[in-house]
């Protein structure tokens, strides 16, 4: 089970590489050539990646794009019950038209499942570098050996500065008002949707820890919260440095994008980065700013306020232990279901908070 892939068109990539290739020169109006498609053995169970170079040739040139493919997993027990994978793409693609956010270059979105079963969409790969989660940035990899302590504080400082950016955008401005609902909360819909997703993920078992946190968070919400397009997977693993390491070239994976409080990214961010230090038992790396100095960076660049902060430390607590439970469940490590080390970080949490 802990090798199962996200899709079985890997089993077949000659097949999807023909498929992607002809569709391709549709798409763009001439022929392309794709010698071959690399799947990476780190193509999480959210979705597949492709990684692949497109060649064609105009006015007697000869061209070659290096491109990224994003395709819809397809395995008896995903991560998310459903994925908008169209919601997805038009986040980058508004991002990239109307603001100043850096975004990946979108190169093409299908949502008919005909050509290869699933939805996907095409990026032109972005030059640069992603820390690494595996193994975690902390504690090896080339943030470790290849990087100073100045380098590093540049880079956090960079990222949160470019999520504070994107929070200061209006969301209806940027096509997205359709994703206000009538007569509930951002925050009330986020909540009933994680409830939802405890009871499928855990596929009726029940989960103490997080259900503890959800009933605390249903009952101390916070009264009169902003409302922004929040990139929902905020960390630095999903941030592409640019090549010198002082500024960010893309933000990457807006597949839990939605409306909410600001504060729920900075909040995610932070936590993210505490699961790889003090949820694995391993020390921050050094060179990265203290929590507090980034909630006080965030605060002056984006111009919110940190207010509801401690509490969205627990909805992101939550959410990664649910997720991670169901990455558990799903790969048939039941003893980590429960008592896996995202868990017991939200225990501590818990504790110290609520």
């Amino acid at each position: 089970m802990q090798n199962e892939r996200p899709t079985p068109l890997v089993q077949d990539s000659e097949s999807t590489r023909r498929k992607l290739e002809s569709w391709l020169s549709d798409k763009r109006g001439h022929p392309v050539h794709i010698p071959s498609l690399n799947i990476p053995e780190s193509s999480g169970m959210s979705n597949v990646t492709l990684l692949f170079d497109v060649h064609w040739q105009a006015a007697g040139e000869s061209y070659i794009e290096p491109c990224v493919g994003r395709l819809q997993p397809e395995i008896e027990r995903p991560v998310f019950p459903a994925y908008d994978l169209g919601l997805q793409y038009q986040v980058m693609e508004s991002l990239g038209r109307n603001s100043d956010i850096p975004v990946p270059e979108l190169r093409g979105l299908e949502l008919d499942r005909s050509l290869l079963g699933v939805q996907f969409y095409l990026m032109k790969r972005t030059a640069g570098r992603i820390p690494t989660d595996m193994p975690p940035y902390n504690m090896d990899g080339w943030m470790v050996h290849e990087t100073t302590e100045a380098q590093r504080a540049a880079m956090w400082h960079a990222a949160v500065d470019s999520m504070a950016r994107f929070h200061r955008l209006d969301y209806r401005q940027l096509g997205f008002g359709h994703l206000d609902v009538p007569g509930s909360s951002p925050l009330q819909q986020q909540l009933a949707y994680w409830q939802n997703y405890l009871d499928w993920a855990l596929e009726g078992e029940g989960h103490p820890i997080c259900q503890a946190a959800l009933d605390w968070l249903q009952a101390h919400q916070p009264a009169r919260e902003p409302t922004v397009l929040c990139w929902g997977d905020s960390r630095l693993g999903n941030i592409i440095f640019k090549e010198s390491l002082d500024g960010v070239a893309a933000m990457l994976d807006w597949e839990m994008a939605v409306l909410g409080n600001p504060v729920q990214d900075l909040a995610w961010f932070n936590y993210l980065d505490a699961t790889f230090s003090e949820g694995l038992g391993m020390p921050r790396l050094a060179g990265l700013p203290a929590y507090e100095d980034t909630i006080a960076q965030w605060e002056r660049q984006s111009g919110f306020s940190s207010r509801d902060y401690d509490y969205y430390l627990v909805f992101a607590g939550m959410r990664y232990a649910l997720i991670l439970s169901r990455i558990m469940l799903a790969t048939g490590q039941m003893q980590e279901v429960q008592g896996n080390f995202a868990c017991q970080l939200l225990d501590k949490t818990m504790h110290r908070i609520a």
